[in-house]
């Protein structure tokens, strides 16, 4: 709810809902709803330790961080956040190093209900569906 509340300021239609991309609608719906895949929202399901399974997929070792996790003083791991994944977390670096100035700017300094009423809506529809692809490798023949 913490950032659907950072994007959602009045009650009126989105300009998310008229992009002509489908994927980007969807994603941008699952982001605002937090009915995504990350860690965040997963670990709210799950009955192992809540910081092991909301830990960042590519910032954490899943296999090692409960024994970690039973050390004194160790830390915590790094939560799969919204935010992380928007503007941290190194597994989507060469997503983020591909989009605008303007809106990597916009994401950096966390104005996401800027970015939900401005030009740049397409690009971070596609920026979210390359992150969710990255996520969820589509499956080929091969696999």
């Amino acid at each position: 709810m913490k950032f659907y509340c950072s994007v959602k300021n009045e009650f009126k239609e989105e300009p998310y809902l008229q992009l002509p991309n489908r994927s980007s609608r969807v994603q941008i719906a699952k982001l605002r709803s937090s009915s995504h895949d990350l860690g965040i929202e997963r670990g709210r399901y799950t009955k192992i330790s809540t910081s092991v399974s909301k830990a960042c997929r590519f910032c954490c070792d899943h296999e090692q961080l409960d024994c970690l996790l039973q050390l004194p003083n160790a830390e915590l791991p790094i939560i799969e956040s919204e935010e992380h994944v928007l503007t941290e977390c190194p597994g989507y670096h060469n997503i983020r190093a591909r989009l605008s100035e303007n809106l990597l700017n916009l994401l950096l300094l966390k104005e996401y209900s800027v970015i939900m009423h401005s030009c740049h809506l397409p690009e971070f529809g596609k920026y979210l569906t390359d992150c969710s692809n990255i996520r969820n490798p589509k499956k080929t023949l091969d696999n």
